[in-house]
This record gives C-alpha cells, structure tokens and sequence, in this order.
C-alpha cells in the first residue's frame, strides 16, 4: 500500500526541503515538482519525521504549493521527488458566485473533496477560463470545511474529465484546449467524452462473450429498418444515438392486429401513449418530433418485473487505486406508471437489491451474474475505447429466464441511485477510487511514460 505524507512548509528552511528518515534513495534527490512545475533544491533527511515532507516558504511559492493541510503521496524518480498528485477536474458553467462556484453542482463536488485526505491527492475544479498557459498554472476552486475557495496551482499531473454535456464538450474552445493539454503539456486525461451508444454496441460486438449481452441493435436509417426490427421481435426501443438521461426514447410494442402502441415522455415531462394504425405512421411521428439527432433501435427484453413494472439495474464499476476494475454499486430501477423507461426523470424509483431479492441464495446468485457481466464489460471497453476509463455506469436487465442483458454504459454516470438510503455509502466508495484511480495514473505517468504517451 502507498504511504502518504504530510506537506509542511516552513519558513525557514526557504529554498531547501526535508524528506522523510526511513527513506533509503539509490542517488541523491536534486529537484523537487509540484504537479506541472519544478525547482532544483537542496534535500535533507528530516530532523525528526518519518511522515512529513516540509519544504522551505520560498520554495513552496515557486512551486505554488498552497499553505493548506496536505497529505500527498511522494514519487522517487532517478534525481527527483515528485509529491501530489494534483487532480485537475475540468468542467464547464461556472457561475460569478465564488460560495456556489458550480451552482446547484457545487453540493455534489463538494462530496468529492471531502475524499481527498484519505485518498492522498490535491483535487482541483477549473475550466478553460482558469488556464494561466504562459505562467503553466490555473486559478481553480478548491472545497474544505470554510467552504470554497480560489487557489493557484500549477497545472495538474491529470485531468479528470467532468463536461457537463455533449453540447459543452463538442465546443471548438474546449476541444483546442482538451487538445493543447494531452498533446503539448502530456497531462493524462481520464473519463473522456460520452459514449456513443452505437459506437458502444459495435466494440462490444467484436468480442464473443461480451456480444452474449447485447440486445440486437441497429441505426435506424430508414422505415425499412424499423418495420424489420420490429416483425423480428415486436418490442423495440428507439433512442437518440447520443442521449441520456432517457430524454426522446420511445417504447415501440405490436399490436395483435399490427397496430403499433408507442411510450414516450413527452416534452412536458409527462409519460404518454399513442396508439398508430401502422410502423409507417409511428416511424413519421418520431422523425417529425426528433429534436435529437440520430436514431438507433433496440430489441425489446422482458425483464423481471415487481408488481406490474419492469425493473433493471444500474451498477457502477471503477478502476482501484492499483488500476483493477472493482463494481462499487447495484442499485435497481423500478419503471413509473406508464414509463418507457425506469429513468428517474420519468417516474422510476431506486430500491436496493436486498428489496427486489429478500432471499439471500437468490440474491447472491443475481448479485453474482451482474458483476461479472459488469466487470468483464468494463474491461473490454477500456482495451476497446480511447483515453482512459476510470468508471462506468451500466444499465442492466434480467430477463425471465435469467440472463443477463446490458442496455447502456455511461461515461459519466449520474448519482440517482445514491439517493436511495441504502446506498448512499456507496457514492462515497465511488468517490474516493475517482481520486485514487488518479495516483496510480500519476505513477505510471512519472515510471513508465511511454505506456501512457504513445
């Protein structure tokens, strides 16, 4: 397990440091680096401390490091000590209110930095309009108990992508600034961009055991595709190729005398249900009210209902501070009354999985199929996408015989499950390894720098 160390500074020591006692170093330290920046210096072996790491006053200032409690990790490598990691999460819609710097966003942040004690790391908010490029810094948010606060870093060892949305992420600015910090500054940059629900569906595809997941998927091009789709299963979902939060799907079902009923949420947030004499008429009424891009269609599974109401999962996995996928949550949605989906937004409610399967065999075994599709899941789209991948947030279903079915992987999954009182101790697990996936990219970025630059 890595130690951390307490940063102290110390005004007179000025342009020198300490390092801890027990360090045995194979050669001299002769520099010390603070995220982006570093200054050669004198190291000494600390007078009394195995745990602490203090660096003279005007040292810290050329490095900016902030005169705040810090516990950071330490990095040997050949003639330089590297303490941090300083974790930049970049994000968008700040606000000109410096105690709500996020808004309404600024409560759940703040959650994650409560984290950043026990998982050793500096975690910092910016965004594009923070980046001081010539001086190799940013002014960013910082959250401890006397609430937010402005501070100036040099810029981050890695940035963890937090983008609002695919509108935000697809700007110009940001894709330049993305671009600039990745290729000219070699800041890793992890949880990049929304998955696109096809794109999902054709890397998984290549692989054999990850294809036994999939529900049947297709782009729909045409009426043609549509009118196939749904003789070959007669329960389809239409959905926006780049959406989320289940905004514009459509639940496509065939009627005994080929009539279509379709369930969608309408732009009132209200849940509806149209009867259409035809495929034809029901395929007009989408592209005539497709105020989100691409379609694509997916094959319709009866699930494991309770009561009256479908039900699905959603599980959450991260990377680990050695970088090993872990499922931190399962949480179930049951769908709202008269809900395409079990989204929240459209009337579905979050139980936890001892409720749906209060048999505890039962539960072990559906518990046990879930991770291991999860986790098999998340591995083959990290050797499959681009950048690196720290969580996923599955949507899952079993069907009546008991297979599993995979109908989303998120990018950046939102937090509805954690409302739920059973598992609102999850967000916290999932929070801390966000932060501890960035020590072990730190650490392969400073020892093996061209597995990560290549």
């Amino acid at each position: 397990m890595r130690k951390t160390y307490i940063i102290e500074i110390n005004p007179q020591l000025r342009d020198s440091f300490y390092y801890p006692q027990d360090w045995e170093l194979e050669e001299p330290i002769k520099k010390i680096a603070f995220g982006s920046r570093w200054e050669t210096a004198e190291a000494f072996v600390h007078p009394n401390s195995k745990r602490k790491i203090t660096i003279g006053e005007e040292l810290a200032k050329k490095l900016l490091i902030p005169d705040i409690p810090l516990k950071l990790h330490a990095f040997l490598k050949d003639d330089t000590l590297y303490i941090g990691p300083i974790v930049g999460i970049f994000t968008a819609g700040f606000t000109p209110y410096p105690q709500l710097p996020l808004g309404s966003r600024s409560y759940s942040y703040a959650k994650l930095f409560t984290t950043c004690e026990k998982t050793g790391v500096f975690p910092i908010i910016f965004g594009i309009q923070h980046i001081h490029w010539e001086q190799g810094a940013i002014t960013g948010y910082y959250f401890d108990k006397s609430g937010w606060r402005e501070l100036e870093t040099p810029l981050p060892n890695v940035i963890y992508d937090r983008l609002p949305n695919r509108k935000v992420e697809n700007l110009k600015t940001i894709q330049e600034c993305k671009a600039k910090l990745e290729g000219q500054y070699l800041i890793p940059w992890y949880n990049p961009g929304f998955f696109n629900k096809l794109e999902v569906y054709n890397q998984l595809s290549e692989n054999d055991i990850a294809r036994k997941f999939l529900p049947d998927f297709a782009p729909l091009k045409n009426l043609e595709t549509l009118e196939n789709m749904i003789k070959k299963y007669e329960y389809v979902f239409v959905k926006p190729t780049n959406g989320c939060y289940g905004v514009g799907i459509y639940q496509l079902k065939l009627g005994k005398e080929n009539e279509i009923f379709c369930c969608f949420r309408d732009e009132t947030n209200q849940n509806r249900l149209i009867k259409f004499p035809s495929v034809a008429k029901a395929y007009n009424f989408i592209q005539k009210n497709n105020k989100n891009g691409d379609y694509c269609i997916q094959q319709g599974i009866l699930l494991e209902k309770t009561g009256e109401t479908n039900l699905d999962f959603r599980i959450h996995t991260n990377k680990d501070e050695q970088g090993e996928w872990k499922v931190t949550a399962i949480g179930c949605k049951r769908a709202g009354f008269g809900s395409p989906t079990t989204h929240v937004l459209s009337g579905g409610t979050v139980i936890s999985v001892d409720e749906v399967f209060p048999d505890s065999e039962l539960r072990a075994e559906k518990v046990k199929a879930l991770t291991e599709a999860a986790l098999l899941l998340s591995k083959e789209l990290e050797n499959r996408m681009t950048g690196f991948l720290a969580e996923i947030g599955f949507d899952m279903g079993i069907d009546r015989e008991g297979r599993v079915w995979l109908f989303e992987a998120n990018s950046k999954p939102g937090p509805s499950i954690f409302k739920h009182p059973k598992l609102r101790k999850y967000e916290r697990i999932t929070q801390k390894l966000v932060l501890s996936y960035a020590v072990h990219l730190t650490e392969k970025t400073i020892h093996e720098p061209e597995n990560i630059f290549h």
